[in-house]
C-alpha cells in the first residue's frame, strides 16, 4: 500500500589512535578486577607475575575480502570486525588487542625515503600528542620494501599500549597494517598477532577514481498561503507553481512531482466525524481512469483526517500515483495532494514525507510567505 510507506513515512583517522579498540574494548568487556596487592615483609619476596594470555591459541580464521576488491585477509572466528569504506578495523574479544587495515591512494610510488615520511606523518598524526608519552622501539626495512616500526604509547582508555606498523605501497596504493595490544600482553601474544598479517593480500591496485562533487543539500524554507493559516516546509529546489489566498502546490518539473496544500469549506466539516474521508472521496473523483484503496484514519498535524492512495492515468496516457489527506480545523476542511508517476512515486516519498509530516496549521502571525 502507498500510505504504508507515508504513515511511516584514511581509515586510521581516529580508528588506528584507538578511538574504535579502546572505546570498543571498554563497552565490549568490563574492566578486570585488580589482582591482590603482595605486601613484603622481611623474610619474603615479591613474586613475578606473568600475565595469562588473551590468545592462547590461534581461533579458526574465516576468509574476509574488503568490499572495495583491494585486499583480502583471514578473520578469528571470534574476533569482531568494523568494515570502513578504506579499510577494516579486527576487535580481540577482550578488547585488548586489535588488527586493523587501511589503504590510501597517493598517487604515485614512493621511494624508501618517501615511504618512511608518510610512516613518520602517520605517526606523528594519530600516535603523539599530549599525554601520549609516544617512545619508539624500533624500525626496518624489509625485502619486500615494507617499512615495520613498533613504539610504545599510553592510549586514553586502555593505558599503556605497543603498537606495530607495516607499510608498504603497490603501485599507488599506501597499505597500512596496525597491530595493538596492551603494553603486559605484547611480548606474549604478538607473534600470534604478526601471524595475522601474514593472510593479508592486496588484491585491486587501480588508482581510485576521483569522487564526483556532490551538489549543496538544498535548503528546505517554510511556505503558506496569503490567508496564513497554514505552513509546511519545502525544498529550494522545488518551484512555486501557484500561491493565493488558500492555496500553495509547489513542483519539480523534471520529476513531474507535485506537492498541494489547501483549505476550503466544507459542509458539515465539525459536526460529521465522516467531512474529512468525504472530501477525500470527493477529490479523488476528479481524476480519469481512477482506481484507489479504501480511505484509512490519519493524521494531520494535531487533527485525525483521512487518507487515500490513488493511481490514475494521464491525458496521454501516463500512470500516475497519488495520495490525498484531508483533516477538519476550526471550521475549515484542509488537504494535501501529492502526485508522482507511479515508477518513481517510492522514490517520490523522500520529498514527500518531510513535506506532508511538517505541515502545520497556523496563526496568521506565525509566518512570512514567499511570493511566487
Amino acid at each position: 500500500m502507498l500510505l504504508d510507506h507515508l504513515s511511516k513515512k584514511n581509515l586510521f583517522c581516529g580508528l588506528l589512535a584507538a578511538l574504535i579498540l579502546t572505546q570498543a574494548c571498554r563497552s565490549l568487556s568490563p574492566p578486570e578486577p585488580a589482582a591482590p596487592l603482595l605486601l613484603p615483609t622481611a623474610t619474603t619476596l615479591l613474586p613475578t607475575q606473568i600475565p595469562t594470555p588473551i590468545i592462547s591459541s590461534q581461533p579458526h580464521l574465516n576468509d574476509y575480502t574488503h568490499p572495495s576488491q583491494r585486499f583480502s585477509l583471514e578473520i578469528p572466528e571470534n574476533w569482531k570486525f568494523f568494515e570502513q569504506d578504506d579499510g577494516v578495523v579486527l576487535l580481540h574479544p577482550s578488547g585488548k588487542a586489535g588488527y586493523s587495515v587501511a589503504f590510501n591512494d597517493v598517487g604515485q610510488s614512493y621511494n624508501e625515503q618517501e615511504l618512511n615520511q608518510y610512516l613518520v606523518s602517520f605517526v606523528a598524526k594519530h600516535f603523539v600528542g599530549d599525554g601520549s608519552n609516544f617512545e619508539p622501539i624500533s624500525q626496518e626495512t624489509q625485502n619486500d620494501g615494507a617499512i615495520v616500526a613498533q613504539f610504545a604509547w599510553v592510549d586514553p582508555n586502555l593505558g599503556p599500549t605497543v603498537s606495530e606498523l607495516q607499510v608498504y605501497q603497490k603501485d599507488t596504493i599506501v597499505y597500512v597494517l596496525h597491530l595493538s595490544t596492551a603494553e603486559e600482553q605484547w611480548d606474549i601474544v604478538k607473534e600470534k598477532l604478526e601471524k595475522l598479517t601474514d593472510t593479508f593480500t592486496p588484491l585491486d591496485t587501480a588508482p581510485i577514481p576521483d569522487a564526483e562533487p556532490t551538489a549543496e543539500p538544498p535548503v528546505w524554507t517554510l511556505i503558506g498561503p496569503l490567508d496564513k493559516t497554514f505552513g509546511f516546509f519545502y525544498a529550494s529546489d522545488w518551484q512555486i507553481a501557484e500561491q493565493n489566498r488558500n492555496v500553495v502546490s509547489v513542483v519539480q518539473p523534471d520529476q513531474q512531482l507535485t506537492f498541494t496544500a489547501s483549505s476550503f469549506d466544507w459542509p458539515h466539516v465539525m459536526g460529521d466525524p465522516k467531512s474529512a474521508e468525504k472530501a477525500a472521496l470527493a477529490h479523488i473523483e476528479d481524476y480519469d481512469n481512477v482506481q484507489s484503496l479504501p480511505p484509512a484514519e490519519f493524521p494531520l498535524d494535531t487533527a485525525t483526517g483521512a487518507t487515500i492512495d490513488f493511481i490514475y492515468k494521464t491525458g496521454d496516457g501516463g500512470d500516475m500515483a497519488g495520495s490525498v489527506i484531508t483533516a477538519a480545523h476550526q471550521g475549515k476542511m484542509y488537504q494535501l495532494v501529492f502526485t508522482a508517476p507511479a515508477a518513481t512515486y517510492e522514490q517520490a516519498l523522500e520529498w514527500f514525507n518531510p513535506m506532508y509530516k511538517s505541515f502545520r496549521f497556523l496563526s496568521p502571525e506565525d509566518i512570512v510567505t514567499e511570493e511566487p
